[in-house]
């Protein structure tokens, strides 16, 4: 045995499985067999009379009549195998295949080639997408790990179809689980059928667990323990365990139910006995695995020499049994703790073999009946009960529960069980009043009246069926409504709620905020904001009916507003003007216009609104500035109003102006600009996107910069920088790339500088 060892972390359950005792019929095991074999003819015929397999599920082939074959023998043989499988539909309705004692056992690539394998390793990968592994190095994944078969440590009953769990995208398992019918003669392996198959009667009590330990074994530490795992394992079942611990090579031993050891690989076995033959006497359904590289090199009598065989192990009475045609390595053997635990628990030989072998196109054989199992009683014929409401409500999800339930097939069907019996079998998912498995149902009923629904309680013994009938009352129809979904602070908070419904004698209102009522139309007051879950169940003291909405209450509702409603210049020197900007903004969650905007009042004339196009829009949560001139001629307080008419409301918006014109510090009034002075006037349009001109005049000939800036006071483009003659000069300016709103206008000429306010939409 050469090691190559890749630990695996390997979990046990200890609950039996449900299916445990559930009927099992051979329909889905095609059998092969190889014509040109009369051991193979006899097995193959007597294995599907015994089991009843379909004549459709045999399948002949023309083979060698030998146990080793060349690669190319393989796939003519694989050829046939596969073109009967498509001709005759079998391909996604066999989940095992059974080979016979005459069909090839391996195939051989080459003297020590990690290509060769086991004919039962390729020949259960063909027409899946795992048939890319015939023929290939399988086993090893640089660096230093190995590649295992997707049932390998599972915990489900197998279909080839079923999906692994936790792959993604979704994977099916794609094998064909094969098992082998073999032995040294025919009549070995007709004994080996006779004494298998499904649900063997064990006697716990007397039943015998044997786990032969090396104290220094050949290989290394790992699988030795496993043996010293597995014996515990079993014997927390309940089950007796012998392990040994010793030096003795365990022989004769009685009524051994499951058996693992080294087999010639033990230090002693030929102290105690021949070619590691444990000479035991077996019980129907055991199973074994012994630790030694070539222990199914071949099934031929008296072909003794070289390691030990578990061809002996079925000669001396063992039902099943693991072995390997070619070099494993340790890391493909069989786990033992994996295979008992699953046996124990009610899965078939053949799925505790492949959830406890973990290789894939590689040595294992198999050998026994694929469905094997075994039990420690006979299980009652079923007598189910139901356990369902009398009546329920259209819409409702009805809830049935059965009771007194045997372990086995457990199914809900729709309709009486005359109903499910006329339908025909197989009673499973595949039948067409089929409604669930397990042993509860949930589900919403579609029609009114009294609805039947049947349940299935089958196990190897009978089947039974009970049945319950549950009235559906009609559905309770709520009219709801509510006078608002949005609230506002700001306005009257209140709705006034309705639930109407024939019959209806009882309300539940929760209105969100810990307020309750039990009124059919209640009227509700919210005094906070937030989103307030609402829900109110109707009930006509039968049925019920819960209706939810959700209100909204904002603290005032979205508009276009003023930042202020007061715009105020303060002190002014008269014959001087100042400028103050007004920010909209816009709450809606859509875009709104200015569509016009006046200044009114006794003193509107010394307020001037910067010319502005209208209708001026403002985006969902944008802002637009306005800017106004306050140059008052006199002293004193002025006062305007700023009327704004907004497209999304119907009043105008006001807003306040106020100023006061004074005398300047040398208590002379400042006289009028002389038109000859150095001059700003504001940019038109204004507010513009993206286009702008900027007016100035120079009195005189001289240097000149003119500059822009944004709000915090960054120089963002210089228009002029150059000596200009006098006169008035207008700069036309592209602010494409500039971001939208508030900017500075400097103009320095003469030792003076000017600033104007401008606005930038886009």
């Amino acid at each position: 045995m050469k090691a190559f060892v890749s630990l695996f972390l390997i979990s046990l359950s200890v609950a039996v499985s449900s299916y445990a005792q559930a009927p099992v019929n051979y329909n889905d095991v095609g059998v092969i067999i190889n014509v040109n074999d009369t051991n193979s003819v006899a097995i193959g015929e007597y294995f599907a009379a015994q089991r009843a397999v379909p004549a459709r599920n045999i399948i002949r082939i023309d083979a060698p009549a030998r146990e080793t074959i060349t690669p190319g023998q393989f796939d003519t043989v694989r050829a046939q195998i596969e073109a009967y499988l498509i001709a005759t539909g079998l391909v996604d309705t066999l989940n095992y295949f059974v080979t016979t004692k005459g069909v090839p056992l391996r195939v051989n690539v080459g003297s020590g080639d990690d290509k060769n394998a086991s004919f039962d390793a390729e020949i259960m990968l063909i027409l899946g997408d795992l048939a890319g592994h015939i023929g290939q190095s399988t086993l090893f994944i640089p660096p230093n790990s190995v590649r295992t078969h997707y049932y390998f440590s599972k915990d489900v009953p197998y279909r080839r179809s079923g999906i692994v769990p936790n792959t993604n995208p979704p994977r099916r398992y794609d094998m064909f689980l094969t098992t082998r019918l073999t032995g040294l003669t025919q009549q070995d392996v007709r004994r080996l059928i006779d004494r298998s198959g499904p649900f063997t009667l064990v006697d716990k009590d007397s039943a015998l667990f044997v786990f032969d330990r090396d104290p220094r074994p050949i290989q290394l530490v790992p699988y030795d323990s496993n043996l010293a795992i597995a014996g515990q394992l079993v014997a927390s079942r309940g089950w007796n365990a012998l392990v040994n611990h010793d030096s003795v090579y365990v022989t004769d031993q009685r009524n051994v139910i499951g058996y693992a050891s080294w087999g010639s690989n033990d230090h002693y076995d030929h102290h105690y006995t021949e070619n590691a033959r444990p000479h035991n006497h077996w019980l129907p359904g055991s199973l074994a695995e012994t630790y030694v590289s070539t222990s199914a090199r071949n099934f031929i009598p008296g072909q003794v020499a070289g390691q030990s065989r578990i061809a002996d192990l079925i000669e001396e009475g063992c039902t099943g049994a693991s072995g390997y045609v070619f070099e494993p390595y340790t890391v493909a053997l069989t786990w033992v703790n994996l295979l008992f635990d699953r046996y124990l628990r009610g899965y078939n030989l053949a799925e505790s073999y492949y959830m406890s072998n973990p290789t894939l196109s590689w040595m294992a054989v198999i050998v026994g009946d694929p469905k094997t199992s075994i039990i420690t009683e006979i299980p009652p014929v079923p007598a189910p009960g139901i356990t369902a409401p009398d009546q329920i409500c259209a819409g409702e999800t009805l809830f049935l529960r059965a009771q007194n339930v045997s372990p086995g097939w457990q199914r809900w069907f729709t309709g009486d069980s005359l109903a499910v019996l006329a339908a025909g079998p197989p009673f499973d998912d595949t039948h067409p009043l089929h409604a669930g498995e397990s042993g509860t149902l949930s589900i919403r009923p579609t029609q009114e009246g009294d609805v039947t629904y049947t349940f299935l309680n089958e196990n190897f013994i009978g089947r039974a069926f009970a049945q319950t009938t549950v009235t559906v009352l009609p559905e309770l129809v709520v009219a709801y409504s509510a006078s608002a979904d949005t609230l506002f602070l700001d306005e009257s908070a209140t709705v006034q709620f309705s639930a109407a419904a024939n019959g209806a004698v009882a309300w539940e209102w929760l209105f969100g905020d810990g307020a309750t009522s039990t009124d059919s139309a209640p009227s509700h007051t919210y005094i906070r904001a937030g989103n307030f879950p609402v829900t109110v169940r109707v009930s006509d003291g039968v049925c019920e009916t819960t209706v939810r909405d959700t209100i909204h209450v904002l603290d005032r509702r979205p508009a276009v507003r003023p930042e202020r409603d007061v715009l105020a210049f303060g002190d002014v020197v008269r014959f001087s003007q100042i400028d103050r900007s007004l920010r909209m903004h816009n709450e809606l969650r859509y875009a709104a216009d200015i569509e016009s905007a006046s200044i009114e009042g006794p003193d509107a004339s010394v307020f001037t609104l910067a010319p502005v196009s209208f209708p001026a829009t403002i985006g969902p949560g944008g802002n637009i500035d306005l800017t106004i001139t306050f140059a008052p001629k006199d002293t004193g307080l002025f006062q305007a109003t700023l009327v704004l008419a907004v497209s999304s409301q119907s009043a105008p918006i006001p807003v306040q102006l106020t100023g006061r014109g004074i005398e300047s510090s040398t208590g002379v009034g400042d006289a009028p600009a002389s038109p000859l002075s150095l001059r700003l006037d504001q940019n038109y349009p204004n507010p513009f996107a993206p286009v702008t001109s900027i007016p100035f005049f120079l009195p005189s000939r001289g240097a000149v910069r003119l500059s822009v800036y944004d709000a915090l006071g960054r120089c963002i483009a210089v228009l002029v920088d150059d000596e200009l003659e006098q006169g008035p000069h207008t700069v036309l300016w592209d602010a494409t790339d500039v971001p939208a709103g508030t900017l500075l206008c400097v103009l320095e000429a003469d030792g003076m500088r000017i600033t104007r306010r401008m606005n930038i939409l886009h």
